[in-house]
């Protein structure tokens, strides 16, 4: 049985991609057994009547509230958030006139009709300060004032920012759900601001570059580190046809400018929001950042952005529209809702299983091996009372190491798999990594030792094995790889399970296809390493949730 949760969220990301409410209610009481009780029905009445009445723009980079609803605007100006955040607070609203839109499909009998149907409609708005934009879009949110911000931007009717000449290649050919994603994100010639989920190695990238190429302004494109900065700019080469002098990366190494009106600027998430003092190269790239009017922020990996320190990207630069990608719209501490109103509603996200079934990422076999502690380290481990401590010691259980080893010789030797071993642990990364004579990356090791490794790990037949930190949680490309082996990790995050994952989920080339073995025919492996009777099994069963949600089972292996 399946059980779903109407929230006013919910309904709100329904509506936003075109749902009406009507037809909620209807296809809802089609698949009741009862009859709807009116209290679910005035819900969603409540949830979506709202919609639409109120818009957030950008203007000469300065924002404002628009609805053509005066008195709308006069009820979010009762709020002291709202009222207090609002620029040269007078007692009237400034009013524009637009001509209304006549729709397609009808004749236009007379001139009478001609000048009904051109008649102008007036917009009425206020400006606010750019630093209260987050707070003024959360209190509009349904579980606040339930006038949900509309964030949509007429990129094509856009004659003050610049056009960037950017097209897809002709062999840059999206596969039918990141059709359907982009179908969600992009309607009625304007693109609306929210989140598109897709599986890692399920083309997010593609996704990312295909809304750039479709809006053709200015692109902030935002990563989480520099291995990922290199990859994106890879990526919009690979797959649009940008110039190279209308690409640049912002990183502490690279300090490009790009040339010409407009172009695309990917860096990193620390360099826009670091706040200490910057080199004289660096403080020129981010006041040029903060000045211009971006037509599109695009942010990968967009479930870090409640981090306090992230969110304050939004608040430094100005964009019309705000595409965010992930994997996994979970965090543990509760602040993934806040991308409601940090980014806008979830507008698609893909069935995992769906696309397993597809051919589209790879068919991963999950595994949770458990290694009984031995005899001595399990006596100690009951001894400490420092947790630290106690991690030390069932991720250093022998039995553990053994295990490891044990699954590394069998998949390079037998199978001539590539292979990821992930450990959180730096003393276990280390210890285990120089026992087996095998290359690491993490925090410490330097931009041109990562690439290096990598290059080898994709590359060369010698290189098969190379153990992670949680540097490789997110956003480094490592297609080649099909084993994932989890020696220690961050606690019970259901978010890190499924990032790493997601690092062996690319769809698998022949040769493994072939070496898949078993009914299932799978073409990829996770092994997640367990010391049984300690704490380290509460934290498996806690992590392992989202990809159960997701349709996953684990094989046990005692």
């Amino acid at each position: 049985m399946h059980e779903y949760n109407l929230t006013p969220h919910s309904l709100y990301a329904a509506v936003s991609v075109g749902l009406e409410t009507t037809t909620i209610i209807s296809v809802l009481s089609k698949l009741s057994k009862t009859k709807l009780p009116h209290e679910i029905i005035d819900f969603i009445h409540g949830s979506t009547a709202n919609y639409g009445k109120v818009k957030l723009v950008l203007k000469k980079n300065q924002y404002f509230v628009e609805s053509p609803f005066p008195e709308v605007l006069k009820t979010l100006l009762n709020d002291d958030v709202i009222s207090k955040a609002r620029k040269a607070p007078e007692d009237c609203l400034a009013v524009s006139r637009t001509a209304g839109e006549i729709a397609s499909g009808h004749d236009l009998l007379d001139e009478m009709q001609l000048a009904a149907a051109t008649e102008e409609k007036e917009t009425h708005s206020f400006e606010i300060d750019s630093a209260q934009v987050e707070n003024v879009k959360q209190r509009c949110l349904p579980n606040a004032l339930n006038f949900p911000m509309l964030e949509e931007y007429d990129f094509r009717n856009d004659t003050v920012n610049p056009d960037l000449d950017m097209e897809l290649k002709p062999q840059a050919r999206p596969r039918p759900y990141q059709e359907k994603s982009l179908s969600k994100m992009f309607g009625n010639g304007r693109a609306r601001s929210g989140i598109i989920v897709l599986p890692c190695g399920a083309g997010k990238s593609l996704v990312g570059v295909s809304a750039a190429c479709r809006i053709k302004k200015s692109c902030l494109c935002l990563a989480t580190n520099a291995v990922s900065v290199d990859q994106w700019a890879f990526q919009f080469k690979l797959w649009s046809t940008i110039r190279d002098e209308h690409i640049s990366r912002f990183t502490s190494d690279n300090k490009e400018k790009f040339r010409g009106m407009a172009g695309v600027v990917v860096t990193t998430y620390n360099m826009v929001a670091f706040g200490g003092k910057r080199s004289e190269d660096s403080e020129k790239i981010i006041e040029e950042i903060r000045n211009r009017e971006w037509g599109l922020l695009l942010m990968d990996e967009v479930h870090v952005v409640p981090a306090h320190m992230f969110r304050k990207v939004i608040s430094i630069t100005k964009s019309h529209c705000k595409l965010g990608l992930t994997a996994t719209l979970v965090r543990e501490d509760e602040r993934i809702t806040d991308l409601n109103f940090l980014i806008g509603p979830k507008l698609y996200e893909a069935n995992w299983l769906d696309l397993v079934k597809g051919g589209f990422i790879a068919n991963v076999q999950c595994a949770e091996v458990w290694c009984p502690m031995t005899k001595e380290f399990f006596a100690e481990y009951l001894k400490k009372e420092n947790s630290k401590k106690k991690q030390v010691l069932y991720v250093m259980n022998p039995n553990k190491f053994r295990a490891c080893e044990f699954l590394i010789r069998f998949h390079e030797q037998q199978r001539g798999d590539k292979i990821i071993v992930f450990a959180d642990n730096l003393f276990a990364l280390t210890a285990y990594a120089m026992k087996l004579r095998k290359p690491m990356i993490y925090g410490a090791t330097s931009h041109a030792e990562r690439t290096r490794i990598l290059y080898q790990f994709k590359n060369s037949p010698e290189v098969n094995t190379v153990f992670l930190s949680k540097v490789g949680d997110n956003s480094i490309d490592i297609p080649e790889a099909n084993v994932i082996i989890q020696i220690s990790s961050h606690a019970g995050s259901r978010r890190q399970e499924a990032q790493r994952l997601g690092r062996i989920l690319r769809a698998k080339g022949k040769h493994q296809d072939r070496m898949a073995g078993g009914k299932e025919e799978y073409n990829a492996f996770f092994y997640s390493l367990v010391s049984t009777d300690t704490q380290e099994m509460y934290y498996s069963t806690k992590r392992q949730q989202f990809l159960i949600d997701q349709g996953y089972s684990f094989k046990g292996d005692h």
